[in-house]
């Protein structure tokens, strides 16, 4: 009844052909574009692999030699956590050995230490650290006190390029540098000694 006075629109077929014609063309362009990106990335010759002797180019040496021991020593000040102007002194002495080295980065595996606040001292358990090229050193140390209760210990710190033969200095900056929920530590001017 209502197809008689015009009620329904007309459909045209035609319009399926024409969006094929759309998606192939978009389809052609893709893979187009694709490949003019694509072929000059893999047809580049092969610039950045360095040359097969030493003698030829650069050659970048690890940060710290493998084995060496490192002795981070330095004095400053602990700042109580949830109030900041209740101060200690602080004075640190840890040990560690480089166990991996490359020319971005060292890991340390820590051996020894103390760690001294105001009257109470803290002992090394165990821990581990990085330095890397971006001048920044991050360590991790268990310590205990002397009832056996342990405690995490967190320094971070910028440090001057390192060296396995002369002593560097470390700046160990709060709030990161902590002995955690109990104090911020600060140690500007920090060493870090070689063996």
């Amino acid at each position: 009844m209502f197809k008689s006075i015009g009620l329904y629109p007309r459909v045209d077929y035609g319009l399926g052909k024409k969006m094929r014609r759309m998606a192939l063309f978009g389809t052609v362009m893709a893979l187009v574009l694709t490949l003019a990106v694509a072929v000059p990335v893999f047809g580049a010759p092969p610039a950045g692999i360095p040359p097969e002797h030493a003698s030829q180019g650069h050659h970048r040496a690890p940060l710290l030699a493998t084995g060496t021991t490192l002795t981070i020593s330095g004095s400053g000040t602990a700042y109580k956590i949830g109030n900041r102007t209740i101060t200690e002194s602080a004075t640190m002495s840890l040990t560690a050995t480089v166990v991996k080295s490359s020319p971005g980065r060292a890991m340390l595996n820590f051996t020894g230490g103390t760690l001294t606040i105001g009257s109470d001292t803290y002992t090394v358990v165990s821990g581990h650290g990085v330095i890397n090229h971006a001048h920044k050193m991050i360590l991790h140390i268990v310590v205990k006190n002397s009832a056996s209760d342990t405690f995490r210990l967190i320094l971070h710190g910028d440090h001057a390029k390192p060296s396995s033969s002369t002593a560097f200095n470390v700046d160990f900056q709060m709030p990161q540098s902590k002995l955690a929920h109990l104090w911020f530590l600060k140690f500007p001017g920090a060493t870090a000694t070689p063996k």
